[in-house]
């Protein structure tokens, strides 16, 4: 059976971002923990912060990427902020790492090449107008944005409060410019 090297890092830094803070956690911090070798370290990631953004990616938003495309942006949304919500303390540490290769440039660009594909998707695959994609664009960089606002606050509001506020921003500002008035996809379900 293959040891999961990905999984093993990935763990070791959220253990460790437990008992220090992210920014003191180093590459021989995690080996020790780990007993993974410099050079499959490096093999894997380019530095600590490509290890930050992997976790982000597949454990924070591991279920959320495997969504049903045909779910609401209410469902979707919410299935985000919970993921963000159980791996606040590490998501927190993460966002305030401000340097070359950070996670809050990993998020800004992922958020608006999902959300891209996902209006594409929405829009029977044909590719997005000009007006389509400056909407989304605008769109998705600031939902990723109150998103940080989000996980850095100290009395944040439930996910589903979260959800339901961008959802309805989105279907009042986005519904006509992207698929007409008939759009369902900004609907919520009561």
């Amino acid at each position: 059976m293959a040891i999961d090297i990905h999984n093993m890092l990935a763990e070791a830094m959220l253990e460790l971002c437990t008992e220090k803070p992210l920014a003191s956690i180093t590459v021989k911090d995690l080996l020790k923990k780990t007993g993974v070798s410099r050079q499959t370290f490096y093999n894997r990631f380019k530095d600590k912060n490509d290890l930050i953004q992997w976790i982000y990616e597949h454990k924070v938003l591991g279920n959320f990427l495997n969504n049903d495309p045909d779910f609401t942006y209410y469902e979707n949304t919410l299935s985000f902020y919970r993921n963000i919500d159980a791996y606040r303390n590490f998501l927190k540490q993460a966002c305030a790492i401000r340097e070359q290769n950070c996670l809050m440039d990993f998020m800004l660009w992922f958020v608006v090449d999902y959300d891209i594909r996902w209006h594409t998707y929405h829009n029977g695959g044909k590719p997005l107008s000009r007006e389509q994609l400056f909407a989304t664009k605008y769109h998705s960089i600031a939902s990723i944005q109150t998103a940080v606002e989000w996980i850095m606050s100290s009395d944040p509001e439930p996910p589903e409060v979260m959800a339901r506020r961008i959802t309805l921003i989105r279907k009042i500002s986005l519904s006509d410019t992207l698929f007409g008035k008939d759009c369902k996809i900004y609907d919520i379900e009561e």
